[in-house]
C-alpha cells in the first residue's frame, strides 16, 4: 500500500534581528547541549555502551543520576532531547559499522559460506554481538540458543570472534562534536503567541520572545539553528503532509542517469541538459581553490570565503536539479519510474580532471530528490539491475558498441543515441521485474 503521508521540513524565520544579549543566551543553551551530547558520546559510544543504548532508557536514567543537568543548570526540555539526539548518532554509527563489516565479510576470500553465515547471525542477534565483543557468552534461550550452538559448532568460532572484534576496532570511532550552532526543543519548551514564539531559557520562569515572519503554529519537536553573526535564527519544523495524487499520472518510463545530461527517457526526451555546466563549475571551483588554499595554508586567513563560494555553487546546482525533476514529472506524468541501480564510484583513469568530476558527481543528491518528488506525487520509483545495461541492444539483446554518443548493434543493425538505448533497457527490465513480481503473488 502506498504511503499516504510524508514528512517535510518547514522553516520559520525571525522578523527582527536578535539582540547580542539574547543571542548569547541562546548560544549558552546550544553549548550546554553540545556538552551533554559529547558526554553521552564519550560514555556510551564505545563497545561497553552497546547493551544500554537500546532503547535508551537505561542511559536516560544514568544521565539523570549523573548530576550533569544540575551542574549545567540546563532545563529538562533541552537536556533529555540532547541525550536522545546523541543516542541517535551512536545508533547510526553502529549501523554504519555493521554495514562496512558486512561488505568486508562478503569480499573476504578466506571465509567459507559457513563462516559468513555465523558472522551474519552474530551481528543480527544483538545479544550475541554484544557478548562476542565483550568476550563473554550470550544469554540466549530456546531456539535462539540451539541455533547459535549449531552455528558455532560448525566453524572455528574463536578465529571468527577475533576477526569480528578486529573489524569493530578498525571502524569504531566515538562520535564527537565541536559545533554548537543550535539545539532541539520539545513542545513543552516553547509556545506560540503574539505573532512569534516564546522559548524557555536557563533562568527560572524566563522565556525569550522572538518575533516571526509568519503566524503559523506547530506543536511538535523543533530544531532552533543559530546564526550569531547575522543576528538570525531559523526554526526547523518537521510536519506531516498528505501526498498529492494528481490526475493523469499513469504509464511507465525508463530513465538513464548521466553526468552530462541528468536524465534521458526511453523516448529520447532529455531533462537537465545543463547539469554538466553546473557540476563542472562546482568541481573546478573546489579543485582550484582548495589546492590553492593548501599550498598557502600557513598564510591563508581561513576557509570562510572558499566555503561561501562553494555553498553558492551547490545551491545553484541543487535548485537546477529540483527544477528539472519537477519538469520531468510534470511533463511525462508517469505512474511508475524505472531507474538503474547505480554502481559504486570508479576512477576514470589518469585524467585527474575527469576523476575529480566523477568524485564530486552529486548523483546521490539527484536520486534522493527524485525519490522525494516521486513520493510526493504518489509515483512509484523502482530500481532495476544495471549490469551491462548500457552495452546491451534494446531491440535484440545482443552486445553492441558505443561510438561517441551513438549505440550501434552489429547483430540487428540498430542505431540510436546511447543514453536512449540505456533508458529503453531500463524500461524493459522494469517491466519484466514487475511481471515477475506479479506472477509470484
Amino acid at each position: 500500500m502506498a504511503q499516504e503521508t510524508i514528512y517535510k521540513t518547514v522553516y520559520q524565520y525571525n522578523k527582527e534581528p536578535i539582540s547580542v544579549r539574547d543571542m548569547a543566551r541562546l548560544q549558552e543553551i546550544a553549548e550546554d547541549c553540545r556538552k551533554v551530547r559529547n558526554f553521552v558520546y564519550d560514555r556510551y559510544g564505545g563497545i561497553g555502551g552497546l547493551p544500554k543504548i537500546y532503547p535508551g532508557y537505561t542511559v536516560q536514567n544514568e544521565m539523570t543520576k549523573s548530576g550533569l543537568r544540575e551542574r549545567l543548570g540546563l532545563p529538562s526540555v533541552f537536556f533529555y532531547l540532547s541525550i536522545f539526539d546523541a543516542l541517535g548518532d551512536i545508533k547510526s554509527q553502529w549501523t554504519r559499522i555493521k554495514s562496512r563489516i558486512e561488505k568486508n565479510i562478503q569480499v573476504n576470500a578466506e571465509l567459507t559460506a559457513e563462516d559468513r553465515h555465523y558472522l551474519r547471525f552474530v551481528m543480527k542477534q544483538s545479544r550475541c554481538f554484544e557478548a562476542v565483543l565483550a568476550g563473554g557468552e550470550p544469554d540466549l534461550r530456546g531456539d535462539w540458543r540451539e541455533t547459535y550452538g549449531a552455528l558455532r559448532a560448525g566453524v572455528d568460532a574463536y578465529r571468527l570472534d577475533q576477526y569480528l572484534r578486529r573489524q569493530v576496532r578498525r571502524h569504531l570511532v566515538k562520535p564527537h562534536t565541536d559545533t554548537a550552532d543550535g539545539f532541539t526543543i520539545s513542545p513543552k519548551g516553547y509556545r506560540y503567541a503574539d505573532h512569534g514564539i516564546y522559548i524557555s531559557m536557563k533562568e527560572s520562569r524566563q522565556r525569550l520572545f522572538i518575533l516571526l515572519t509568519d503566524n503559523n503554529r506547530y506543536s511538535r519537536q523543533i530544531y532552533l539553528r543559530l546564526y550569531p553573526k547575522e543576528g538570525n535564527i531559523t526554526l526547523n519544523v518537521p510536519v506531516e503532509v498528505k501526498q498529492r495524487h494528481p490526475r493523469g499520472y499513469e504509464g511507465e518510463i525508463g530513465l538513464a542517469l548521466g553526468l552530462r545530461c541528468m536524465f534521458v527517457t526511453h523516448t529520447g526526451q532529455m531533462y537537465g541538459e545543463k547539469y554538466f555546466e553546473y557540476q563542472s563549475a562546482l568541481t573546478e571551483y573546489v579543485r582550484e581553490r582548495l589546492s590553492r588554499h593548501r599550498r598557502n595554508a600557513e598564510n591563508n586567513p581561513g576557509m570562510k570565503k572558499y566555503t561561501a563560494g562553494k555553498r553558492r555553487l551547490e545551491t545553484a546546482l541543487h535548485a537546477y536539479v529540483n527544477a528539472e525533476i519537477n519538469r520531468l514529472l510534470e511533463t511525462e506524468k508517469p505512474g511508475v519510474v524505472y531507474i538503474p541501480k547505480l554502481p559504486g564510484m570508479v576512477k576514470a583513469g589518469v585524467n585527474r580532471k575527469v576523476n575529480a568530476g566523477l568524485n564530486m558527481w552529486q548523483r546521490g543528491y539527484v536520486k534522493k530528490r527524485l525519490e522525494r518528488k516521486c513520493r510526493e506525487r504518489s509515483v512509484e520509483l523502482a530500481e532495476v539491475f544495471g549490469k551491462g545495461i548500457s552495452t546491451e541492444c534494446c531491440r535484440c539483446g545482443a552486445e553492441g558498441r558505443k561510438e561517441g554518443d551513438i549505440f550501434r548493434c552489429n547483430s540487428c543493425g540498430q542505431e540510436m543515441p546511447e543514453r536512449q538505448n540505456t533508458a529503453v533497457n531500463v524500461l524493459n527490465r522494469g517491466k519484466k521485474l514487475k511481471a515477475g513480481n506479479a506472477g509470484e503473488t
